[in-house]
């Protein structure tokens, strides 16, 4: 499923936005909020399944890549290591899964690599 089909999956909001640009601008902004937030949640409980514990949540950035999202996120491990998720996001797959291509480094080495988030 790709970009498309992410804002296809939030249409809904272009009933609460309107119609026009606007409305799939919102639609977008939407999309790149979820797949920040499945991003932080799903990278985290991630990161923790490869035994390092964050302190406090990732902050992620998104940017738009054509029909993909490129995600970046940051955080801290609670034994001080710099932690990053980083990747391309193809779907929303549901609920706060999010499908694509992840990397997870707790300082500078790397823990995993998924090709979904929270499946």
């Amino acid at each position: 499923m790709n970009r498309t089909r992410m804002v296809m999956a939030l249409s809904f909001a272009v009933l609460i936005a309107g119609c026009g640009s606007s409305g799939e601008q919102q639609v977008e902004q939407m999309t790149e909020t979820l797949v920040r937030t499945a991003a932080s949640t799903q990278g985290q409980a991630e990161l923790a399944d490869a035994d390092v514990e964050v302190s406090g949540p990732l902050s992620c950035q998104t940017t738009p890549n054509g029909d993909e999202i490129d995600v970046s996120c940051a955080g801290t491990a609670l034994d001080g290591r710099p932690v990053t998720v980083q990747g391309t996001a193809t779907s929303l797959t549901g609920g706060t899964s999010v499908a694509g291509t992840f990397v997870g480094t707790a300082g500078g080495t790397q823990v995993f690599t998924l090709d979904c988030l929270g499946c």
